[in-house]
């Protein structure tokens, strides 16, 4: 039997209408739909954006536990890539869906080292998808960069006081996985006067999306949840 081809699809922020068209070509040609999911969520938000181009699939949902346990984190991915490689053994297309892009913050990335291990290479494919900090500024027009500006895309850390020096350094800053850290992080752009030209937006591509400027509005509020905040030193 000729094994069947493994497909990472990148779904972007949330908008169906941001898939892509080799994303939406790809995942109507597959056999098999995997579909990640947290073990704390009742329903999988990739379902929803690709649902109008499954119906009569077999969707295989995996379920994912929300921990730091890298032991139980590596155990799982094993398990995923070992089901996912049964299908395609058995002559399967397989298409995996991953909010965002696969390759930027993805959990993606961790099935992936995993079916490298397993597959050929010429088996495995991965289509890219809209990232959040790009629909966002999109959605606000708002440039992230200019001529020969430079641009930081990062996690918020731990220590907020890490972020000063970058913040001081790049023309353009991406601040990822906020969460609980806004007020932090607010407080420091205001001490280093980089309020004026930031960005916050939050479930970007969905129908309660959020963008603002007024960072001050948001002490409090507890919108770091599914938020991204671009900080620009100067504008255009």
């Amino acid at each position: 039997m000729k094994p069947g081809n493994f497909h990472g699809i990148g779904l972007g922020p949330g908008d169906p209408e941001l898939l892509t068209l080799k994303a939406i070509h790809v995942i109507r040609g597959a056999d098999r739909i995997f579909v990640p999911k947290s073990d704390t969520k009742e329903e999988s938000m990739a379902l929803e954006i690709v649902k109008d181009y499954v119906e009569e699939k077999k969707i295989i949902e995996q379920i994912y536990p929300m921990t730091k346990d890298k032991s139980l984190l590596n155990t799982a991915w094993r398990k995923a890539a070992e089901e996912v490689c049964t299908e395609i053994r058995n002559g399967y297309d397989v298409a995996y869906l991953t909010l965002g892009d696969p390759m930027t913050f993805s959990t993606y990335i961790y099935l992936l080292r995993y079916l490298l291990t397993m597959l050929p290479e010429h088996a495995i494919h991965t289509v890219p998808g809209i990232t959040s900090y790009n629909a966002a500024a999109c959605m606000a027009n708002y440039p992230l960069l200019t001529g020969d500006e430079r641009m930081a895309v990062i996690p918020v850390p731990k220590d907020i006081a890490e972020l000063r020096p970058i913040l001081e350094t790049f023309d353009t800053v991406v601040l990822m996985k906020v969460a609980k850290k806004l007020d932090e992080v607010i407080q420091l752009l205001e001490e280093i006067n980089l309020t004026e030209h930031a960005l916050f937006a939050s479930y970007i591509g969905q129908k309660d999306a959020y963008l603002t400027y007024d960072l001050v509005s948001l002490k409090g509020s507890g919108r770091g949840y599914m938020s991204v905040l671009i900080v620009k030193r100067k504008m255009p």
